[in-house]
Protein backbone atom coordinates (compact mmCIF):
# COMPACT_ATOMS: atom_id res chain seq x y z
CA UNK A 1 0.00 0.00 0.00
CA UNK A 2 1.27 3.45 -1.00
CA UNK A 3 -0.07 6.94 -0.77
CA UNK A 4 -3.78 7.56 -2.07
CA UNK A 5 -5.85 11.08 -2.68
CA UNK A 6 -8.23 11.27 0.04
CA UNK A 7 -10.52 14.60 0.62
CA UNK A 8 -12.17 15.49 3.38
CA UNK A 9 -15.91 14.60 4.53
CA UNK A 10 -18.22 17.52 4.65
CA UNK A 11 -20.82 17.54 7.65
CA UNK A 12 -19.32 15.47 10.05
CA UNK A 13 -18.44 18.38 12.92
CA UNK A 14 -21.06 17.53 15.06
CA UNK A 15 -20.56 13.04 14.64
CA UNK A 16 -19.26 12.10 18.15
CA UNK A 17 -17.00 9.08 18.78
CA UNK A 18 -17.99 5.99 19.80
CA UNK A 19 -18.31 4.89 23.49
CA UNK A 20 -14.95 4.51 25.11
CA UNK A 21 -13.16 7.01 23.04
CA UNK A 22 -12.05 10.85 24.00
CA UNK A 23 -12.29 12.31 20.73
CA UNK A 24 -12.00 11.06 17.59
CA UNK A 25 -8.09 11.12 17.45
CA UNK A 26 -8.12 8.86 20.70
CA UNK A 27 -10.24 6.78 18.50
CA UNK A 28 -7.69 6.57 15.87
CA UNK A 29 -4.75 6.09 17.92
CA UNK A 30 -6.44 3.32 19.88
CA UNK A 31 -7.55 1.86 16.32
CA UNK A 32 -4.21 2.11 15.74
CA UNK A 33 -1.94 1.26 19.01
CA UNK A 34 0.50 4.27 18.19
CA UNK A 35 0.66 8.23 19.47
CA UNK A 36 -0.27 10.54 16.87
CA UNK A 37 2.50 12.60 16.52
CA UNK A 38 2.34 14.12 12.85
CA UNK A 39 -0.25 15.46 10.78
CA UNK A 40 -0.57 12.19 8.04
CA UNK A 41 -1.27 14.72 4.76
CA UNK A 42 1.94 13.91 2.64
CA UNK A 43 4.61 16.72 2.87
CA UNK A 44 2.82 17.92 6.27
CA UNK A 45 4.96 18.49 9.36
CA UNK A 46 1.93 19.88 11.29
CA UNK A 47 0.93 18.88 14.54
CA UNK A 48 -2.17 16.42 14.04
CA UNK A 49 -4.91 18.70 15.85
CA UNK A 50 -7.82 16.43 14.96
CA UNK A 51 -9.20 12.99 13.83
CA UNK A 52 -10.46 14.56 10.73
CA UNK A 53 -13.24 12.78 8.65
CA UNK A 54 -11.96 11.75 5.21
CA UNK A 55 -12.51 9.35 2.49
CA UNK A 56 -11.12 8.14 -0.74
CA UNK A 57 -11.01 10.21 -3.72
CA UNK A 58 -13.24 9.11 -6.45
CA UNK A 59 -14.41 6.63 -4.22
CA UNK A 60 -16.91 8.39 -2.06
CA UNK A 61 -19.21 6.46 0.75
CA UNK A 62 -16.53 4.93 3.13
CA UNK A 63 -15.52 7.01 6.21
CA UNK A 64 -12.16 7.08 7.30
CA UNK A 65 -10.14 8.75 10.45
CA UNK A 66 -6.93 10.15 9.80
CA UNK A 67 -4.60 12.56 12.08
CA UNK A 68 -4.52 15.47 10.55
CA UNK A 69 -3.61 19.27 11.07
CA UNK A 70 -5.96 22.22 11.56
CA UNK A 71 -4.94 23.78 8.40
CA UNK A 72 -6.02 20.15 5.87
CA UNK A 73 -9.31 19.33 8.45
CA UNK A 74 -10.61 23.04 7.32
CA UNK A 75 -10.06 22.39 3.53
CA UNK A 76 -12.76 22.23 1.67
CA UNK A 77 -14.82 18.40 0.42
CA UNK A 78 -13.51 18.96 -2.79
CA UNK A 79 -9.81 19.38 -2.36
CA UNK A 80 -7.61 16.48 -2.55
CA UNK A 81 -4.53 15.59 -1.00
CA UNK A 82 -2.30 12.72 -0.02
CA UNK A 83 -1.83 9.75 2.72
CA UNK A 84 -0.70 6.56 3.30
CA UNK A 85 -3.90 4.41 2.72
CA UNK A 86 -2.66 2.54 5.77
CA UNK A 87 -3.15 5.31 8.00
CA UNK A 88 -6.42 5.68 7.24
CA UNK A 89 -8.87 3.84 10.01
CA UNK A 90 -12.16 2.67 9.27
CA UNK A 91 -15.27 5.00 11.63
CA UNK A 92 -17.55 1.73 12.71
Amino acid sequence: MGYIHVKNKKGTANNNPPNGYSSWLDFWEKKKGKKATICEARYCNGTPDVGGHVIKAGQGGKEYILPICYSHNNKSENEEYEAWESDLVPVT
